[in-house]
């Protein structure tokens, strides 16, 4: 029943295996252990996904709450405070993104005055966890890989810790989508009560197949840029590990996962430099996946998941409909919107609007796209500043081109890998509202505050220079110098 779908997986292995048996340039990793810091955000990453409240918590009851995942953090904020006491955290120059985002962490404040920091109802979502969770955290993240992940250890620590994560949600995918319930960890990815929200997908510790997709992408792309630093046995782990991605992502039967994987390859494909031509190399598989998927177009226009259909019509008329309500919300308080975190509340008092037929009322359905979510919640203020964010870190990466070394973890080549990941990203944001998930929003952030780090410290290298240039003398390139940081 499954064959199609099955020949379809190994086209798609097969060029991943061809492409990796032609090799990279070795990058060796300097010497040295990477640094305690960094260590903490690794662990702080998968922790945020994996051990929060719904695993171990221990409740103080009018006060707070307290998980594996807010220990891990509260560390990475005393770091941070550490080192603005030693001068490694600094906020004098290149400060753009940083001054941005504590403008729309202003305005998210100013809304949840205006509207509340607790939800009217318990059925509702909480604006204050929407905001740490969707912006706050995330930001610290961002300022704290800024400066604390300067080294290469550092770096290959991150991908590390993001590719076995990945490849963890990878198997336990199989076992949701086969029904193996007893082997899937931890045991409250099973729980009905806790959300019946994609129960039959795999949708990992997330309880979400959407943000769990998120994360194989994530981890995927990690294993594919850590290729180069690995040889012999290692290699050849790492190749076959890798291969247990792709039906990962089937098993989300997620077609906006599905769409994130085609977007991740076609970015490698196009900018990720390797010593052979790619293009070359998977013209003939890529040509056999093209061929099946054209003979079996009737079972990709099916409404079955588990066939491979992606013609689900019904939550496409979901989300059209809570699309049209947050236009409306927004065309109503373009200015101030209804408030972070209000869009359930706020639609339930005023929308008079179509709403979807299925069974699930209108009422409970988050968002479906994040950016009109913002725009519906925070106003045009908050929209504009979110998307000025997403431009300056884009330009960003571009900024870093001739900055780089041409190979390496750090290498040129990190442009592109964190290109895709914000394409990711971005690409699952249009289908589906993340505030409410940290990892989701943390992980770009994360790479996106390594690259403006590495431009920092470019700059402070080119300043340096700058008086030797003018005079005339010869001086090593900017280059050169930013290798010795990486």
């Amino acid at each position: 029943m499954y064959l199609p779908q099955i020949i379809l997986i190994i086209a798609s292995l097969a060029i991943i295996l061809l492409w990796f048996r032609r090799g990279y340039p070795q990058s060796r990793p300097e010497e040295g252990r990477s640094s305690l810091p960094t260590t903490a955000l690794a662990a702080w990453v998968v922790a945020s996904a994996v051990f929060g409240a719904n695993f171990y918590v221990l409740r103080f009851p009018g006060f707070f709450d307290i998980s594996i995942e807010r220990l891990l953090f509260l560390l990475i904020v005393f770091t941070l405070v550490v080192g603005l006491f030693q001068g490694r955290v600094q906020f004098q120059k290149n400060i753009t993104i940083e001054v941005i985002m504590g403008l729309f962490v202003t305005v998210s404040l100013y809304s949840m005055l205006q509207t509340g920091f607790l939800p009217t109802s318990p059925d509702f979502p909480s604006p204050w966890f929407v905001f740490i969770s969707g912006y706050l955290f995330p930001f610290v993240v961002f300022v704290y890989a800024k400066h604390y992940i300067v080294h290469n250890n550092d770096t290959i620590l991150i991908f590390h810790a993001l590719f076995y994560f990945g490849l963890y949600l990878a198997i336990i995918a199989f076992f949701e989508y086969s029904d193996l319930r007893q082997y899937v960890f931890p045991s409250y990815i099973n729980d009905p009560e806790l959300s019946l929200l994609h129960l039959e997908r795999a949708r990992g510790p997330f309880l979400n197949a959407a943000f769990n997709g998120v994360g194989i992408l994530i981890g995927l792309i990690s294993g594919l840029h850590l290729l180069q630093t690995k040889k012999g046995f290692g290699k050849f782990f790492y190749q076959a590990a890798l291969l247990l991605f792709f039906p990962g992502v089937f098993f989300t039967l997620t077609r906006s996962v599905y769409l994130g994987l085609l977007i991740t390859l076609l970015i490698f494909l196009g900018w990720y430099k390797t010593s052979f031509s790619k293009w070359k190399l998977i013209s003939l598989p890529l040509a056999l996946v093209l061929i099946l998927a054209v003979a079996n177009a009737p079972r990709l226009l099916s409404e079955d998941r588990r066939e491979g259909g992606v013609y689900q019509v019904a939550e496409v008329n979901i989300r059209l409909a809570l699309l049209e309500k947050s236009y409306t919300l927004f065309a109503e308080n373009p200015l101030t919107g209804v408030g972070l975190a209000q869009f359930i509340p706020a639609s339930l008092r005023s929308y008079t609007g179509r709403t979807p037929f299925v069974a699930e009322e209108a009422g409970s359905q988050f968002q479906h796209n994040h950016l009109l979510g913002i725009a519906t919640e925070l106003g045009a203020p908050g929209l504009l500043l979110y998307l000025l964010m997403i431009v300056l870190i884009l330009r960003r990466l571009n900024q870093l081109a001739g900055k780089l070394p041409p190979d390496g973890i750090m290498g040129n080549n990190l442009r592109i890998v964190i290109l895709a990941i914000w394409c990711v990203y971005l690409n699952n944001n249009l289908f589906v509202e993340p505030s409410n998930n940290i990892f989701v929003n943390a992980v770009p952030f994360l790479f996106a505050g390594l690259a403006d780090g590495l431009y920092t410290r470019s700059m402070k290298v080119d300043g340096l220079h700058a008086p030797s240039l003018r005079a005339g003398l010869a001086t090593p390139s900017s280059m050169r110098v930013i290798r010795g940081h990486v």
